[in-house]
């Protein structure tokens, strides 16, 4: 098994077929907040989910559902559950274009710039960005068959198989036959995927623009190139090591180590440093960024190449076509104009254009090319050279991993804060239901009582209950006497005296002990008016 560390020299976007949706982010401050739905329909009001509900059935709900998040941008923000740097003219772009129409058919249907962002790969449990095997495996597998073809053209029954003739070349070049996958010998090397080390800071990730620039200088006469309409979240350039996998040959492998970096460099290696050199695009490039892979081409990056400590690869989406097709052989399919209503195209050894990575949509300049990477697997007696190559890309990724490592510490306190809330407001709630449930049951069993008592032993439970509530509202304070209250009382003592003793007792126990603590009156002096003595009498 060989232990591997990859890091990306340029951005990297490789495709899951997942976006983040209009509906499920807002972006504030430059950063895309992606909102948890439970979170977030716990967080509206009754008249915003109803809003919510008519915007869904209007005829144009699109930009009614885009507005509304928009504008809720900075409070919905304190519900993320994850962030995404966003380029900030692509954030602006955002605040005033989300929920505003690009344009009007004929018949006034509205079309809307979407905002769907397309993501990385990631991890589903915590959304952490990660390299899938496949796709690895998948750059190294085109290197190895570049290599084996050496720039060789197809045969003859291969050129008259054009459909079959990829399969074919594969099968030639790798040494089996039709339906004998078996004997493939890529089934004998096992690439994991490459996720980051574990307990230590995830990768960020960034929303850039994804922008088409033609190779050759731009006619004055010339449109300019179609805008690419989906954005893209990317792992950014030059972060060191970023992410660990694993190189294994089984049992019958005979592909080696060293012949697999021979082949990947040996077909990545030249295209990299033309991507660098192009007379036309290498002027648009980042500067800061083609001096350092320029620099650690020819110098430490170049030493470990050529002692075979690891291997240039090109993954993702936006590679460009001559990374995923063979020298010698390829034939890209290039459009034309329309012409009478109906598209033209070519085909030819080389693309016309090439995609990039950009802070802006013109993208005039600090372009970055997507999808290269350094996997590296060097030995003690070359871990200097390892070392000084990720120090040096770790510095141009510095603050870029700082701000990233801020953001994941403030946010995990704000979801703590947000979860100890919560269980606070739970352990409140479950509190209140476990009174209302006693008060239930007590309320049951006083009524309970009171179907077994007679009528005045009823009305003294009554007397009781409405001074005990009387009391409680006035907390503390009393009422002149001769009210209302002090009415009740003296009713009470004139009624039972024609009662049972048991029943007259209670009836005067009950008006010594409330009375006084809602009417002010002598207690003293109260006894002998309401002969409380007499009621007590055998």
């Amino acid at each position: 098994m060989t232990t591997l560390a990859l890091s990306t020299l340029s951005p990297v976007h490789i495709g899951c077929g997942e976006v983040y949706e209009p509906s499920g982010f807002v972006i504030h401050e430059d950063l895309l907040h992606v909102l948890d739905p439970a979170d977030l329909a716990e967080s509206l009001s009754d008249s915003e989910r109803k809003r919510l509900a008519a915007m869904a059935d209007q005829r144009d709900p699109i930009g009614a559902i885009q507005r509304f998040f928009r504008d809720g941008a900075a409070r919905f923000a304190e519900l993320a559950t994850q962030q995404v740097a966003v380029a900030g003219e692509l954030a602006r772009e955002y605040a005033t274009k989300a929920g505003r129409p690009t344009q009007r058919d004929p018949g006034g249907e509205a079309t809307y710039n979407s905002f769907q962002f397309a993501r990385t790969a990631f991890r589903p449990f915590d959304g952490t960005p990660y390299l899938p095997g496949s796709s690895l495996k998948g750059s190294i597998r085109t290197a190895w068959l570049h290599h084996l073809n050496a720039d060789s053209p197809l045969t003859p029954a291969e050129e008259k198989d054009k459909k079959g003739a990829a399969r074919s070349l594969e099968q030639r070049l790798l040494g089996y036959t039709a339906g004998k996958f078996e004997n493939d010998p890529f089934r004998h090397l096992a690439l994991a995927d490459a996720h980051p080390e574990e307990d230590s800071t995830p990768p960020p990730t960034r929303v850039l623009y994804a922008i088409s620039k033609k190779k050759r200088p731009p006619r004055d006469d010339e449109r300019p190139s179609p805008e690419l309409k989906v954005f893209l979240e990317t792992i950014p350039e030059a972060l060191p090591a970023s992410f660990l996998g694993e190189l294994r040959f089984g049992p019958g492998a005979t592909i080696r180590w060293e012949a697999l970096c021979d082949a990947c460099n040996g077909f990545y290696r030249p295209q990299l440093e033309a991507e660098l050199q192009h007379p036309v695009l290498g002027a648009l490039l980042d500067r800061d960024w083609a001096r350092l892979i320029s620099r650690l081409l020819g110098e430490e990056l170049g030493e470990l190449i050529q002692a075979r400590q690891g291997f240039l690869l090109r993954v993702g989406h936006h590679s460009g076509a001559e990374s995923v097709t063979l020298g010698g052989l390829r034939s890209i399919k290039i459009l034309g104009p329309r012409v009478n209503g109906r598209q033209t195209f070519d085909f030819r050894p080389n693309t016309t254009e090439k995609r990039y990575a950009s802070l802006t949509r013109a993208g005039d300049s600090g372009l970055l090319p997507f999808g290269w990477i350094w996997v590296d697997a060097c030995d003690d007696r070359h871990r200097h050279l390892s070392d000084a190559v990720q120090q040096q890309l770790g510095a141009r990724s510095r603050l870029l991993r700082e701000a990233h490592q801020d953001r994941l510490l403030r946010l995990r306190e704000e979801q703590a804060q947000r979860a100890e809330a919560a269980a606070n407001l739970a352990r409140e709630k479950q509190a209140r239901a476990a009174a209302e449930c006693a008060e239930a049951a007590a309320e049951q069993e006083r009524q309970r009582g009171l179907a077994s008592m007679t009528a005045n032993q009823r009305r003294i439970e009554a007397f009781k209950s409405d001074f005990a509530a009387r009391a409680e509202q006035l907390r503390g304070k009393l009422v002149n006497a001769n009210g209302e209250d002090h009415a009740k009382a003296k009713a009470l003592a004139g009624d039972a005296a024609a009662w049972p003793q048991a029943e007259r007792q209670a009836a005067a126990d009950a008006i010594e002990h409330w009375l006084p603590r809602v009417v002010r009156v002598d207690l003293k002096d109260e006894r002998k008016k309401l002969k409380l003595a007499a009621l007590r009498a055998s």
